[in-house]
Order: structure tokens, then sequence, then C-alpha cells
């Protein structure tokens, strides 16, 4: 199976970024994926998503039903409805589904990692003091879920 882990954020958009953090931690410690970091949103998604069989998003969402730093787990069944997930506005599963009526080689199985921030509004180059403060767990956090991921053990909707 050929997986892609999708970093995504804004990294001038103070926590906004952590997606992008988290992919660049994990380049030298996950060797069954491919993993790009990127600021892309809507269709510039899919050029990097192209081919792959699995793709694993992590970004960032406030959602006020966790704390800073807990992870939400989506895969795209869980999305009955097409709505964005983060700021980046990217409905994704209905880029996935036109993309498919295309005929492009699309991934069929998309897992989301969303880590829950304070911030991504404010235009500062570094994280909120709560999301810097717990940037190593989140790292840790997310690669141990990526782990079950890839050996199909699904982990829980949120940990905090």
């Amino acid at each position: 199976m050929k997986r892609l882990i999708l970093g995504l954020g804004n990294d001038l958009l103070t926590d906004d970024g952590i997606g992008i953090y988290i992919a660049g931690q994990l380049k030298s410690e996950i060797w069954e994926a491919d993993i790009i970091c990127s600021a892309d949103s809507g269709f510039g998604l899919l050029d990097h998503m192209m081919g792959y069989d699995q793709v694993i998003l992590i970004d960032s969402i406030i959602t006020g039903k966790t704390d800073i730093g807990g992870v939400h787990h989506f895969s795209s069944s869980d999305f009955s409805q097409h709505v964005p997930f983060s700021i980046h506005s990217t409905d994704i599963i209905s880029i996935l589904e036109y993309s498919r009526k295309c005929g492009f080689s699309v991934p069929d199985k998309i897992e989301f990692l969303a880590v829950e921030i304070e911030d991504n509004q404010t235009f500062k180059e570094s994280f909120s003091d709560s999301v810097e403060s717990r940037k190593n767990l989140i790292v840790q956090n997310i690669k141990s879920r990526i782990n079950n991921i890839i050996n199909n053990q699904i982990p829980e909707l949120v940990e905090g």
C-alpha cells in the first residue's frame, strides 16, 4: 500500500502551523509512508495525493471539545455532509469524489488527525504558549496514532 502523511497548515498563523511542524518532525521517524508538509488547500492538495492508496492528513482544529493539544481522529466516512474541517476551507471529501469521477488515481482511505489548538488567527511565526509547551507530546501522540493506523488499529475519536 502506498501511503502519504500530509502535514497541513500555515506557519505564519500561530498554532495553525502545527500540522506542518509535526510532519517535519516525523520525516526521520516514520518510514512506511512518504511525508509532505504543505500550506496548500482545496484542489491544491490533489497534486500531493494523486497515486496514493491511503493519506493521513495532520492539521489543526478548534472545537473546544478537548484540551489544547488533544487529537481528534476522523476517517472520511465520518463526514456525511461535506464541510470544511479547518481554516483552509478544504472540503477534501468533495475534491476526492470529483477527482474519482474524472478518472484520477486518488486515495480511497483518508484519515484526519486534527490537533486542538488555541489560536489560528494571529500573525505570528511561533506557537501559542499552550501549544509550545505541549508540542513534543503532541508529536509523540500523532506518531503513535499513525503507527496504529498503519497497523489497522484505529484509536478513539478524541484524546485529551
